[in-house]
């Protein structure tokens, strides 16, 4: 049994962390358009899309993502046309150019290792694909949030239907040490929920009252890597 060994101790916020991460920097971003044209016109019009975030506070982003219909929409619609279509397991299908990622200062991955079918086609190709000094940013859920608990006393499971797997902080280590990738920095994420005020704040609050016990409780990790 190991003990959690967190570098940080304090819960952050899903788009200001991010964005701290990223911001001047040559950002390539895989997973950048949602879901649904529903959601993305929701986040748009509360200025929490994330990859109109990242743009604006970046040097430069391109996206990648395999949704072409939605990249189309994005195109039309929101005038956003940084985004190339591309399998993150694959980057030879991507359609930007491939020298453009060889410039590239930070990798984003967020919350799409957990969709993959194969999370270590994707990992191998990093190295041969990107600068030998990238810096890496993979986010993913949380198995032990306290909500995945709290679903459970209920006889309920906190289910995505894209989901293939999840990630411990330390089986996340051994997977990326397999591909020559270790962790710098584990960070604690906060994600806020498409709900109520009342039920946001209070699950914030419940958050941060579990966080003083540990950060094991927490929404998300987000893990700031680099190739070894």
């Amino acid at each position: 049994m190991k003990k959690l060994n967190f570098l940080e101790r304090t819960l952050f916020i899903k788009h200001e962390i991010i964005i701290q991460l990223t911001r001047g920097k040559k950002v390539v971003h895989y997973g950048c358009i949602d879901d649904s044209a529903d959601i993305i016109d929701s986040k748009i019009s509360r200025n929490i899309y994330l990859h109109q975030v990242i743009t604006e506070n970046a040097k430069s982003c391109i996206g990648i993502d395999m949704n072409s219909d939605l990249m189309e929409y994005l195109r039309s619609r929101h005038n956003i046309d940084n985004i190339y279509f591309g399998n993150a397991e694959d980057p030879g299908t991507f359609t930007c150019d491939s020298q453009q990622l060889k410039s590239t200062e930070v990798l984003l991955i967020p919350d799409i290792i957990e969709h993959l079918n194969n999370p270590g086609l994707m990992l191998e190709a990093i190295k041969k694909y990107y600068p030998e000094n990238v810096s890496i940013l993979i986010m993913t859920p949380n198995p032990f949030s306290y909500l995945n608990f709290v679903f459970t006393l209920f006889r309920r499971e906190f289910y995505n239907e894209y989901h293939t797997c999840y990630f411990s902080t330390n089986n996340m280590k051994v997977l990326l040490s397999h591909y020559g990738i270790k962790i710098k920095k584990v960070y604690p994420v906060f994600l806020p929920k498409d709900r109520s005020a009342f039920v946001n704040i209070a699950d914030k609050l419940i958050n941060r009252l579990l966080f003083f016990f540990t950060p094991g409780f927490c929404d998300n990790y987000l893990y700031e890597c680099e190739p070894e």
